[in-house]
């Protein structure tokens, strides 16, 4: 044996190491221990207080002490993975939920009576997750009928189309009437499947199983929002699969406690995309893949939501960007126009109501010159030779 060896082995303490009780001189590991055996009128504190300094763990003990220590940092701390309580709902007509003309056609069945949906009483984080109602949102009612079909018979919905048109705002603002919480996530390139589901990080000193948003929406069940779905690469998407047929969440890599994540009665998944899953066939949505096509048939509804009426858009855009109808009619119809150029190949872009609004808005500020707020809301993004064709179409109808 070396004398390095010697050296080392003989500064590792052992149970021989112990320390002298100062009370009685009995030789021992733990003061503590031994005064509440033996001395039942000493506390630790008394004993500190009357000999400063002395030792009260052996090296032995602190040995042990650091060891639990240290077996304690790495130790994996689970998060509790009980599924919360299942909501209740009540029935309730539609046109009520919606705020809608109760004869409307849309909101009445074929025997003519009020179609009912069911509205939720959620409590805890899950009241805090319902999204604000926006009143000044204008629904297309059969686009509405779509999604509520969707979350009433438990089937996945899909939402594609240009930006602008509301698909996402269509999920939100029905989760909003109808009180369900609501998990919106944004998905890219860099979209990993430890971000979907969750992952092991540290925490205190700790280790512990972060769950990610798709366990989180499944165990507690809230409306998950599979957002740009379309901008995560189709290898990652694959972790949605048998969560889109409805079967449990394996994740293997997990904790025992969360290998196994069966969905909460009450959750929902639903998508939203610029494309179909096939491609983008207009050279707008840059870094969209073309995605496999087993998962997209995942989704039981796809609906393709499009620009709103004109009159429908005109009343948005006045009540967004507080204009006169008059005034905001015009910005519409220099949306229309501009959609349709693009529809025949002549221009490269489209245009959104949020841009709509912005230029309304931006006109009010310059004394209602709503050509110049056209040109900084949108004009000013185009190519050299879009933004010659809009500024035309501007001074032709803003005069």
């Amino acid at each position: 044996m070396s004398a390095a060896t010697a050296v080392q082995q003989a500064a590792v303490p052992t149970k021989a190491d112990k320390i002298e009780c100062l009370v009685d001189g009995a030789m021992v590991h733990v003061i503590k221990t031994h005064l509440a055996n033996n001395h039942p009128d000493w506390s630790l504190d008394r004993y500190k207080a009357e000999f400063p300094g002395a030792k009260t763990l052996s090296p032995y003990a602190e040995m042990i002490a650091m060891q639990k220590r240290a077996e304690e940092a790495q130790k994996v701390v689970p998060i509790t993975s009980a599924k919360s309580a299942e909501m209740v709902y009540e029935r309730k007509p539609m046109h009520e939920v919606f705020g809608i003309d109760p004869s409307a056609p849309a909101v009445l069945n074929k025997r003519g009576q009020p179609i009912q949906v069911s509205v939720g009483q959620p409590t805890g984080d899950g009241l805090l997750l319902v999204p604000d109602v926006d009143k000044n949102y204008i629904f297309d009612l059969e686009l509405v009928k779509n999604v509520l079909m969707g979350f009433e018979m438990r089937i996945n919905v899909y939402a594609w189309g240009f930006h602008g048109t509301g698909k996402t705002s269509l999920f939100e603002q029905v989760c909003a009437r109808t009180n369900r919480p609501f998990l919106r996530i944004q998905h890219t390139a860099n979209t990993e499947e430890s971000h979907i589901v969750g992952q092991f990080v540290v925490q205190n000193g700790a280790t512990i199983w972060q769950p990610g948003p798709l366990m989180d929406a499944m165990l507690n069940g809230y409306v998950y929002c599979a957002d740009e779905y379309d901008f995560a690469m189709p290898s990652v998407l694959s972790v949605y699969q048998p969560v889109l047929e409805g079967k449990p969440l394996v994740v293997k890599d997990a904790p025992p406690e969360y290998r196994v994540i069966r969905p909460h009665k009450d959750f929902r998944i639903c998508g939203t995309g610029n494309t179909n899953g096939s491609g983008d066939e207009t050279g707008l949505y840059q870094g969209t893949q073309i995605q496999n096509a087993a998962n997209y048939s995942r989704f039981g509804i796809t609906i393709e939501v499009e620009y709103m009426e004109a009159k429908v858009e005109t009343a948005i855009v006045a009540s967004q960007a507080g204009l006169k109808k008059e005034d905001a009619a015009k910005i519409v119809k220099f949306a229309g126009e501009w959609r349709e150029a693009f529809k025949a190949g002549k221009v490269s872009t489209t245009i959104s109501p949020r841009e709509l609004i912005s230029a309304g808005k931006i006109g009010i500020m310059k004394g209602s010159d709503y050509g110049a707020g056209m040109q900084l809301a949108f004009i000013n993004r185009m190519t050299r030779i879009d933004k010659k064709a809009a500024q035309e179409f501007a001074q032709r109808i803003f005069g």
